[in-house]
């Protein structure tokens, strides 16, 4: 779909709400259902409805995203023309706004003869009907269109997520926090489709501003009258902005239909491929409720957890509603319940790690947990 130049970032969210899990990665490069990474379900959506131009705005720590992206191959995105763009950080300004990051390549969207421009933030997990949303910007002549989801929330889950609020036409006027005062509303999903000369002018109105960091703040502020809609989608939502999410969003995967529509229904999700054996389970072992890839070896006991490649979970050990990054190691006898192991973390023998639901227990990259009192 040549019409359209997709803009992947992650601007919303606090690496620091992630706790250890963002210290050696970007949030959209977390390890995901035991063989994904977050990343994939955006470049899958985009390559299912063949939008083949791509940049990724990579931000720091960019080995991981190098080291499972790399030309876009296992997406397709591996074009001669087009294809997947990886742009790296502006150095020279520290800590930049979502409006300046744009603007820092704004050439690459004056040189596009894409018509729209969709910009989707990855931590939004969901599968959007991008062609649908282009035919309807088109035939009906909107400036651009905002992605959401009808939302009733009576329990409070949603909140301090972003929401877009309406006018009594039902037309979007403006972005802003969910704080509970109402059980109903527009959730934002993460993406807008836009007019490319349109997204332009925007950028340049927001920078002499100067007071402006967030795109949809800009769009609502943008002085010229703009014809915006939404674009309601009722699929699958999932919004991963701190480690609770992170952690909530992997354990209902356990869930078969809630795994089947989040990876089938709507297009396959794809993910850098690796050869590796299949799975051993020891006659000792016992493996309830769980998701566990290839490459892994139990010979313990695992309920209601996901177990990344290559894990070694030894004799007599037991883990319950827990997530183990890949090449961890969990010594003999130990007890762990509520926790997120990291990649390559060594847990020596009898040891017991908890957390809850709320709080899970999150170890650092390769740490080694012995009990020295052996």
């Amino acid at each position: 779909m040549d019409s359209i130049l997709a803009l992947v970032y992650s601007s919303e969210f606090n690496p620091a709400d992630y706790g250890e899990l963002c210290k050696v990665r970007p949030d959209y490069m977390l390890p995901f259902a035991g063989r994904y990474r977050i990343i994939d379900f955006t470049l899958s959506n985009l390559t299912n409805y063949d939008i083949s131009n791509v940049i990724l705005y990579a931000g720091n720590k960019m080995r991981s995203t190098i080291d499972h992206i790399g030309d876009g191959r296992s997406w397709e995105l591996n074009r001669r023309r087009g294809g997947l763009t990886i742009n790296p950080p502006n150095y020279d300004i520290t800590n930049p706004t979502e409006i300046e990051t744009y603007f820092d390549t704004i050439r690459a969207f004056e040189s596009s003869s894409a018509e729209y421009v969709f910009i989707t933030n990855p931590m939004y997990i969901n599968k959007v009907d991008i062609g649908d949303a282009k035919e309807r910007l088109k035939s009906e002549n909107k400036d651009a269109l905002i992605f959401t989801k009808k939302t009733y929330d009576k329990d409070g889950f949603f909140l301090n997520r972003k929401i877009i609020n309406s006018n009594e036409n039902g037309k979007p006027t403006s972005a802003g926090l969910n704080l509970g005062t109402s059980e109903e509303f527009d959730l934002f999903s993460g993406s807008i489709l836009i007019k490319r000369d349109l997204f332009i002018r925007i950028l340049r109105y927001a920078e002499e501003k100067n007071s402006i960091s967030g795109l949809l703040t800009a769009i609502f502020d943008f002085p010229e009258e703009l014809d915006i809609d939404f674009y309601r989608i009722d699929n699958q939502l999932e919004i991963i902005m701190d480690a609770y999410s992170f952690f909530n969003a992997n354990l209902k995967l356990l869930d078969r239909e809630y795994f089947n529509n989040l990876f089938y229904k709507d297009g396959l999700v794809y993910t850098k491929s690796k050869d590796e054996p299949s799975t051993s389970y020891t006659k000792d072992s016992n493996v309830k409720n769980s998701l566990v890839a290839n490459g892994a070896i139990i010979e313990g006991d695992v309920e209601n957890s996901i177990i990344f490649r290559g894990v070694y979970v030894k004799k007599g050990v037991v883990i319950k509603n827990s997530v183990i990054f890949q090449d961890s190691v969990i010594g003999e006898e130990s007890i762990l319940n509520f926790v997120i192991a990291e990649k390559g973390t060594q847990i020596g023998k009898n040891i017991k790690l908890f957390g809850n639901r709320s709080h899970p227990y999150v170890s650092s990259k390769n740490e080694i947990l012995e009990d020295w009192s052996y």
